[in-house]
């Protein structure tokens, strides 16, 4: 697991591994991953290449409802801004990002303080 030594976040952080892609607007590709960890504001995940998103950058990621589900709907895919890119070596990168719409509805299992 990949360790953070300073947390950004407001809210607290839940360790999720299920895979994932995130789709760059600007160069319209998918990248293949997995998350690591979220929250209600955003989430950290583990690339199968760098994704070629810079801080600010919008993108939109899909995440499986189980760890075994390959199929990810593009009506699911959650708009958020990069926070973060950092390359970790082997061809992977590390994105993390911030929600765009803090009301979007998501199914992943952190919830919203009411």
């Amino acid at each position: 697991m990949l360790d953070i030594d300073h947390d950004r976040r407001t809210d607290p952080r839940i360790s999720l591994t299920r895979p994932c892609k995130v789709f760059e607007a600007r160069s319209r590709k998918y990248v293949a991953g997995m998350t690591c960890n979220v929250s209600t504001d955003g989430m950290l995940v583990r690339l199968s290449r760098p994704l070629g998103a810079e801080p600010g950058d919008l993108v939109y990621v899909a995440v499986a409802r189980r760890r075994q589900c390959g199929l990810m709907r593009s009506a699911d895919m959650l708009e958020a801004r990069v926070v973060r890119s950092v390359g970790i070596g082997g061809g992977e990168s590390v994105v993390a990002v911030v929600f765009t719409d803090a009301g979007q509805e998501t199914s992943l299992p952190v919830r919203r303080a009411a």
